[in-house]
This record gives structure tokens, sequence and C-alpha cells, in this order.
């Protein structure tokens, strides 16, 4: 496990080979708030403490309750979880929460649903708005419901900060937002060019009667090779053909 300040406000714990991300979101006056916790270690607990004092856990879900005891009483602070995960957390929570509760003045807490699953996630009042998911699946019926929010920032914890336009990448995800059809443009070759161009390599030389031979001229070559006698006797006719003189004598 390894931690990393992604902003001045922010820390992501990561485990590489979980690929699993935690969040501390800090806060001088208040203390941090940690988002969600990894499995006990105690390296955990000293990353945690690193980062200045924490104030208060905050769980997203039943199953990361499960190691919030633990750390709760390894650094002293309380934990908050929504009053239907509470009970997966040893000796219940701290601070139990509804479905939409501020329990900071930057840190609104929501319950978003998927049939009889529930997920927890955070809107922090950052600048465009960031949205901490935990593990909450963002194909899922649940995370449709979080479009109507405002946000532009993603943070989650089975794949890397989405920083930028985050609204319009979940749209993606959930397959509401228009993609054009995919076209050519006229730096790229089609498909069809490039295999017609292999098809023709085998072609190129001058034995061939496709391709012009080197001596002949560009303008007779754009006829093809069935017009270059035409072409040459065209020529020949009209340079021997009579030409109007200058009359010196007028």
């Amino acid at each position: 496990m390894d931690i990393q300040q992604l902003r001045s406000w922010i820390f992501e714990l990561y485990d590489p080979l979980e690929n699993d991300r935690q969040y501390i979101v800090f806060d001088a006056d208040r203390g941090n708030l940690v988002i969600d916790v990894p499995r006990y270690s105690e390296r955990a607990v000293r990353l945690m403490r690193g980062t200045g004092g924490l104030a208060l856990i905050l769980v997203t879900n039943a199953a990361r309750g499960r190691e919030a005891a633990r750390l709760r009483d390894a650094l002293g602070v309380q934990v908050a979880a929504h009053e239907e995960d509470a009970a997966a957390i040893e000796g219940g929570a701290d601070v139990v929460l509804k479905d939409d509760e501020l329990i900071r003045p930057d840190a609104r807490v929501l319950r978003v649903r998927d049939g009889a699953r529930g997920a927890t996630v955070v809107l922090l009042r950052k600048a465009g708005g960031v949205l901490v998911v935990g593990d909450l699946d963002l194909t899922s019926a649940a995370a449709k419901g979080l479009l109507g929010l405002d946000f532009s920032t993603i943070l989650a914890a089975q794949q890397p900060p989405i920083w930028a336009a985050a609204k319009d990448a979940l749209l993606v995800m959930q397959r509401e937002l228009y993609r054009p059809r995919k076209r050519f443009g006229i730096l790229l070759d089609a498909p069809w060019d490039r295999g017609y161009k292999g098809r023709l390599e085998d072609k190129m030389y001058h034995n061939d009667p496709i391709v012009p031979r080197e001596v002949t001229i560009g303008r007779e070559a754009g006829m093809g090779p069935e017009t270059l006698v035409v072409a040459d006797t065209t020529r020949e006719k009209m340079e021997q053909a009579p030409r109007p003189t200058r009359d010196t004598a007028s």
C-alpha cells in the first residue's frame, strides 16, 4: 500500500495488487475526512496518521464497514455509516446517516440503491464538484441517479480518478451520451484503400501493361496504355500541319 497527494486537499491510499483506492480529504481546521478504509495493517495506520489529524471515517457500504472498527480503535476516530450499513461495523457506527445528509459544510452524503443493494456516495464542495463513489458500479442503475448532481470529478475505489468532464464519462458508461458514427477523414486512409494498395503492390513494375514506362510523359500516362500510340500519332500530325507565315510584304 502507498499514499499520494492528488491535490492540495486530497490524498489517495492505493493498493496496486488489489487495484483498490481510498481517499482522505484534508482539512486542517475540522480534521481529515477518511472515505472508506483499506485492510487493517500497521503500514495503513502510519500512512493515515501521516496526513495529519483525522476526525471521521465514512464507510460507503457494509463490506467496507468490517475493517472500520479496527482502524477506529487504532486511530481514535469516529466512524460514520448509513443506517443500512451500521450493523456491519463491530460495535456499531458512531454516526448513523440517513439518505441525504450534510455531515460537514463541504461534504454531502447521499444514498443510492439498485434493488435491495445500497451504496453511499459523497459530494464534496470543491471546484466543479467532486463525487466520491467508493465501490459503486458506474454502469449500474443506481449510478444513473447521480446524473442529476453537479460534479466534474469522480473518485472511485476500483478505477483511476476522472478529473475532467466526469459527467460526460458517466453518461458514456450509462449509454446515455450520443456517440457519432466514425467517419474517415482526408488525412486517414479508409480500410478498403489500404487493402487495395496491398493488392497492387505486386503490380508495380514496368513489365506490367497497367504501369506506363518511365519514358512516357505525364499527359500520355494519364490516358492509359491503350491510348499511347494514338497520342503520339496525333501529336506528330499536329506538328507536321502547315502553319501560317507572316506576310512580310504587307
